[in-house]
């Protein structure tokens, strides 16, 4: 197995697996820290449940690197449906509530977006969950709250509502049988 190069001390890897969001990243910095520390490598596939063959690429990305190296790649995947100016637009859309009269509705809501998508843009999205996922990477949130209507009559809501009939801080306790 080849040499393990010393970029950082094993506190630094220490506190860099404490900071990590990454249990996988976390993982490899404490398994370099470990051999830096002395302990055998055999130890320390079976103390992280790795083959050698996986902490010896471990060690070489730590040492062609640094932490650096050891970091997740970005994983290919299935591309968006819309293209980054596609997904602009709808994300200047969606920052703007919705009209009734124009758009059928009072609030976003993921069943929208879905029609918005694929009556504006022409793509089709056959799940909620991936409008869902793409509201997220857009930074929008899908819950929201209760609409208002755009009539409504601040001062007729006022009226409506119920007032208690005690005072604040006034509890009713129920009354005791005498004994």
């Amino acid at each position: 197995m080849k040499a393990l190069l010393h970029h950082d001390d094993p506190d630094t890897l220490a506190q860099a697996s404490r900071r990590s969001k990454s249990g996988r990243v976390a993982q490899r910095l404490l398994a370099i820290r470990d051999i830096m520390l002395g302990r055998s490598r055999a130890w320390i596939c079976a103390q992280y449940c790795v083959r050698g063959e996986n902490l010896r690429h471990w060690v070489e990305w730590y040492n062609a690197d640094g932490r650096a190296g050891l970091e997740d790649a970005p994983r290919a995947g299935r591309p968006c449906k819309l293209t980054a100016s596609q997904r602009a637009a709808l994300q200047t859309r969606l920052s703007v509530p919705p009209e009734i009269g124009k758009d059928g509705v009072g609030r976003w809501r993921a069943a929208d977006v879905q029609r918005l998508i694929r009556r504006e843009y022409g793509v089709e999205y056959r799940s909620i969950t991936g409008v869902c996922h793409l509201l997220q990477r857009l930074g929008q949130a899908w819950i929201s709250g209760r609409p208002q209507h755009p009539q409504q009559a601040a001062d007729a809501l006022a009226a409506f509502k119920k007032t208690p009939s005690h005072p604040p801080g006034h509890r009713r306790r129920p009354s005791r049988p005498n004994h």
